[in-house]
């Protein structure tokens, strides 16, 4: 696996956990909005991950010379993609007193747990740390390589 590769694998991550650290901030934020634009309460926002093959130009010649036997030995990336929760997806809590309260007296409120949010927040940038630590290995070990010819 070259440098490169390493280099786009890790920013893929980085990329991927840095929308789930913005994902849950924007949930913790919302946590009590009751409505937005479109007039319902705020729609939670999951980050969904799926691998994905690294594709580059060196790969099609290392499987051509029999490096990689399938793609279960390519190397894998990652992409990631903001879904929303389900409309139907809210609390209800009762607050006569609230402007956006039913007849009967409840609100709709986000099914946001501040919890699972805030452990969401600490494993994402934990995760995007190990990420930057590997781009920081591979740059460093890029940067001894070329000056090995120095000494």
């Amino acid at each position: 696996m070259s440098l490169f590769t390493v280099f786009k694998i890790s920013s893929q991550g980085m990329t991927a956990q840095r929308q789930r650290l913005e994902a849950s901030a924007a949930n913790l934020a919302n946590a009590n909005s009751t409505r937005t634009e479109n007039g319902l309460p705020y729609q939670r926002r999951d980050v969904v991950f799926e691998s994905q093959n690294v594709n580059e130009t060196w790969n099609e010649t290392a499987i051509a010379n029999g490096l990689f036997d399938g793609d279960e030995n390519r190397p894998q990336g990652v992409t990631s993609e903001v879904v929303l929760a389900d409309q139907n997806q809210f609390i209800t809590q009762y607050q006569p007193g609230h402007p956006d309260a039913d007849e009967n007296g409840y609100v709709k409120l986000p099914d946001v747990d501040p919890l699972e949010e805030t452990v969401n927040m600490m494993s994402a940038a934990r995760s995007f740390e190990a990420n930057a630590t590997v781009f920081n290995t591979a740059k460093e070990l890029a940067r001894i390589s070329l000056n090995l010819g120095d000494a």
